[in-house]
């Protein structure tokens, strides 16, 4: 009788462990980081850890610049280099050939950076931040 009893909690406890790992899919897991610094060490340690993350955990990420944080995608100025040797116009390139999405706030990118869409860096998208910020099982990180 023991044994019958425990072969049945042994097999529901296998089940259970499977159904948790199932529900733990990474498929609906999201990362949206909120750059919101023109400080270089800021900018640079939110675009290596958004790319960390897309090459790792094989999630959607998602990079939003806002307030000072537009002028990273500004073509018109010029860029101090990070220790790795990259701009982080650069490193933002590398994200978006990665499947990173970069989105800018169309009001920042006027009233702080005073920048038109022609002065922004190619590949960076002006729309998708709420359906983005807002999805479900969406971990949101700022600098």
């Amino acid at each position: 009788m023991k044994k019958i009893l425990s072969l049945i909690l042994l097999a529901f406890l296998s089940f259970g462990i499977n159904s948790f790992a199932l529900a733990d899919d990474d498929d609906d897991k999201k990362l949206f980081v909120n750059l919101i610094s023109d400080d270089l060490d800021r900018a640079a340690m939110a675009v290596s850890i958004s790319n960390k993350v897309l090459s790792t955990e094989k999630i959607k990420v998602t990079i939003f610049l806002s307030a000072q944080g537009v002028r990273w995608v500004d073509k018109t100025i010029p860029q101090n280099r990070y220790v790795n040797g990259k701009t982080i116009p650069e490193m933002l390139q590398g994200f978006m050939k990665s499947g990173g999405e970069v989105i800018l706030c169309k009001m920042c990118m006027k009233n702080v950076g005073g920048l038109d869409q022609d002065d922004v860096l190619d590949g960076v998208k002006f729309t998708g931040t709420l359906s983005a910020l807002f999805a479900d099982n969406t971990t949101v990180l700022t600098y």
